[in-house]
């Protein structure tokens, strides 16, 4: 980017309008400014990432029952991975890599609250927002200390080729579990298999794709580690095993539905007094470190795989990533890398 501050231009991404269906383009609008002023207190950070997450699709609504709710005339909410480029705050120098909740926007100001430095030498940057950020410590809480997997045990992964389910998978591999995926593509089947470590892999696609699954846990599922929801998550239900649990983690499925719709295939959870519950990471957020610690070996040992899908565009690419995300285009983590971080 240009030095002077002046020459500096910032793409900013606003919601135009509540979309319907899946947002696409026309429902998003690309404003340019100066880029911001850093006062005192403040750092200026120059975003080179930012994730791009289907659960943005939940808060975009015309609704009120979502937290961080994302109106007509906002700018979009999202998470960047960037670099300190100014600074007049003692807790950041120039050259510091952080995590920032500033908006879709090339340039974000703040005062250091809600800034989060990350060390690179543990995961290139773009990874903090995808296996090594939310994305990873999601699957690492939601696996060790809810469904906690043994061997022996069956489990099964809905979503397993998205940013959570591709880590959730290898967790459960590395606790001597066996892992069955379900996802959207053969392309996708085999890269679960091939790349991930999965021992089976079943699209949903497929017709007969419950059959496989009866066919792959012959014995019942131990745990159902659950990112779809609607009637992928339904049907699973039925094969849910003695004193299972069902996690929910996600529900991909509805985000973008007029009229959310739930599970039907309860009465299994009675029957086989299994447990579901819902998950949401920032319950850990004080174990964060701790996590990032171990996944961090398991990365240099060559036990886990961070998987990521990157975009490359400016701010103004994002809705189009966006769409690309629903498609399911994505193998793990979806990011748009900005020109800032070639």
């Amino acid at each position: 980017m240009a030095s002077g501050l002046n020459e500096r231009v910032n793409q900013q991404l606003f919601l135009k309008k509540v979309p319907f269906g899946i947002a696409g383009s026309d429902d998003f609008e690309i404003k340019q400014s100066p880029a911001p002023e850093c006062g005192e207190g403040e750092v200026l950070v120059e975003s080179h990432y930012f994730g791009v997450d289907a659960a943005l699709r939940l808060i975009v609504r015309d609704s009120d029952e979502f937290l961080f709710r994302v109106k007509p005339g906002d700018i979009v909410r999202g998470s960047a991975a960037g670099r300190v480029i100014e600074s007049n705050n003692p807790q950041f120098t120039v050259g510091d890599h952080v995590l920032a909740s500033g908006g879709v926007q090339n340039f974000i100001v703040s005062n250091g609250e809600g800034l989060e430095k990350v060390d690179v030498t543990q995961a290139p940057l773009g990874e903090w927002l995808g296996g090594f950020g939310v994305s990873g410590l999601t699957a690492y809480f939601a696996v060790t200390e809810e469904c906690k997997p043994q061997p022996g045990q069956t489990i099964l992964i809905n979503g397993a080729a998205g940013a959570v389910g591709s880590i959730a998978g290898q967790l459960c591999k590395l606790a001597g579990a066996t892992v069955i995926g379900l996802t959207g593509s053969a392309e996708k089947c085999r890269w679960l298999v091939e790349e991930l470590g999965y021992d089976i892999a079943i699209n949903y696609k497929d017709v007969d794709w419950y059959e496989q699954l009866v066919d792959a846990a012959p014995e019942r599922l131990d745990v159902i580690f659950d990112n779809v929801g609607g009637s992928i998550l339904d049907e699973s239900l039925r094969l849910i095993g003695m004193h299972g649990v069902v996690l929910l983690c996600g529900s991909t499925s509805q985000y973008s539905e007029e009229k959310m719709s739930g599970p039907s295939n309860y009465i299994w959870l009675g029957t086989m007094r299994a447990r579901m519950q819902g998950f949401v990471i920032f319950d850990y957020a004080e174990r964060y470190a701790e996590a990032r610690a171990k996944m961090a070996r398991w990365i240099r040992d060559g036990r886990l795989k961070i998987p990521s899908y990157e975009v490359t565009g400016d701010v103004d690419a994002f809705p189009k990533a966006f769409q690309q995300l629903y498609q399911g285009k994505n193998l793990g983590k979806m990011l748009l890398k900005l020109p800032a971080a070639t």
